[in-house]
């Protein structure tokens, strides 16, 4: 819960010296999600994160430089497989072979859990923002994955991805407190994939975790969870993953 504060503190901090966005374009892209909130988030996100970048300006210039890189082509495949949204995937390589979900299926079941109250809390304000991802500003970010029609129509601020991933790494640094450095390390960097992959800014990330932090936060106050938690621990270290 420290960490989390600290994240939630040190965002709002930054984004104090970014510039407001002007209204939205009328020729911005339209999301393929519906604007109105899922059901398993339980924040509301429009309350506590700040308005994206303002388009064209001098912070979100100095963004497209830092997406457009270059990258290693190592970092660029991490960055493919990234785009799989598999908790098992993502952080087989800090938690070890046993970490599957065929022998963690009440794992498999926090953790989705966590992913969508997580994934979808960034929506309405992809809504408000109406951020245009960085490849459609700059025909020369080329995006390491295909970047279809589902892409180019969806917004940019906070990244869905990175509040996911961030969310998985809270879970699991509760779940496995040994390694909460490495698995939140692998956290930030799942997250970090999307700017490599050319889809996000950085700052998209940034907002990201931080709604991924707040509603992985909210979760822990329902009734249940607790049990829920304390459940995939006992699995996680019956199959020696701590």
């Amino acid at each position: 819960m420290r960490m989390i504060l600290i994240a939630v503190a040190a965002f709002a901090l930054a984004a104090c010296q970014t510039p407001s966005p002007p209204a939205a374009q009328a020729n911005a892209p339209t999301h393929p999600v519906s604007a109105a909130r899922n059901p398993a988030v339980q924040v509301d996100a429009l309350l506590f994160v700040p308005p994206a970048p303002e388009a064209n300006g001098a912070y979100e210039l100095a963004e497209r430089a830092i997406v457009r890189g270059p990258w290693p082509e190592a970092r660029r495949q991490q960055a493919r497989e990234d785009n799989a949204i598999d908790p098992f995937a993502a952080f087989d390589g800090v938690l070890g072979p046993n970490f599957t979900q065929a022998n963690l299926p009440l794992t498999a079941a926090l953790l989705d859990r966590a992913g969508r109250a997580a994934g979808f809390a960034p929506d309405p304000v992809k809504f408000r923002d109406r951020r245009p991802r960085p490849f459609l500003a700059d025909p020369t970010i080329q995006t390491c994955i295909e970047a279809d029609d589902r892409l180019r129509a969806s917004f940019s601020y906070p990244s869905g991805h990175a509040a996911l991933g961030w969310g998985w790494a809270l879970i699991l640094a509760e779940l496995a407190p040994a390694r909460a450095e490495a698995i939140l390390e692998r956290g930030r960097d799942f997250g970090w994939s999307r700017v490599v992959c050319g889809v996000h800014y950085p700052s998209d990330v940034d907002a990201g975790r931080l709604v991924g932090a707040g509603a992985i936060a909210r979760l822990h106050a329902d009734s249940d969870f607790p049990a829920a938690l304390a459940a995939a621990r006992a699995e996680m270290e019956a199959h020696g993953v701590r």
